[in-house]
């Protein structure tokens, strides 16, 4: 894990180092602000996969676009995530979506930094720009919940890790000078689940997400 969080750190830092390397060729050239919101599908690897796919996760994120000639740029930004695990044994009330009475959804909330390196491929009309970067999270994933049994030990035990290492490969496409539309995933790295091996917790699994992804840039 620490390693994951050096090679992610590193690799943010390059791209800060390239960034200031062309700071004085960027003068007059564009910087975007890019807000963007998305929904898909959240997904879990193994054992606790088969449990709990398909989920639904639902994104805001704000990044900085920065050219470093006509054809690549670095963008560093920040995000909100949520994943609700289950997501067909969900209802709304009153506004609110609820898991079924009793259930105990993996979900996860996070705030993440990102670094993505974007190639644009030249068009007049319809752009289209693929991006790939490291990103770390923070998060809370909320505790187990054993209705069936309220004195199990694992009631109140905290689920997930708060740190993940996500690698986010995205395809974005540009209409005229504003709107974007494309697919964004976030690969989880890292195992996110507590392991408690004296109650039986001793299988690792990751996240995912993919998503249909909204932008507006100006």
């Amino acid at each position: 894990m620490k390693k994951l969080v050096t090679i992610v750190f590193a690799i943010m830092m390059l791209s800060s180092f390239v960034y200031a390397q062309h700071k004085e060729q960027l003068k007059g050239k564009r910087f975007e602000n890019i807000v963007q919101i998305g929904s898909g599908l959240y997904l879990q690897n193994g054992y606790y996969g088969e449990m709990n796919n398909p989920g639904g996760a639902m994104r805001l994120s704000y990044g900085l676009d920065t050219r470093l000639n006509e054809t690549w740029s670095v963008m560093p930004g920040i995000g909100l995530t949520y994943m609700i695990g289950e997501i067909s044994h969900h209802h709304w009330e009153s506004g609110v979506l609820l898991p079924e009475y009793g259930a105990d959804p993996d979900n996860y909330a996070c705030i993440d930094v990102f670094s993505d390196i974007r190639y644009h491929f030249k068009a007049d009309r319809l752009r289209m720009v693929i991006g790939l970067g490291p990103a770390l999270s923070y998060g809370d994933g909320g505790t187990y919940y054993i209705d069936a049994d309220p004195s199990d030990p694992l009631n109140q035990c905290d689920k997930f890790k708060h740190l993940g290492v996500w690698i986010r490969p995205s395809v974005m496409f540009e209409f005229g000078r504003h709107f974007k539309l494309g697919f964004e995933g976030n690969l989880g790295l890292n195992n996110m689940r507590i392991l408690y091996p004296e109650y039986h917790v001793v299988n690792t699994n990751r996240f995912a997400n993919l998503m249909v992804v909204a932008g507006f840039g100006f």
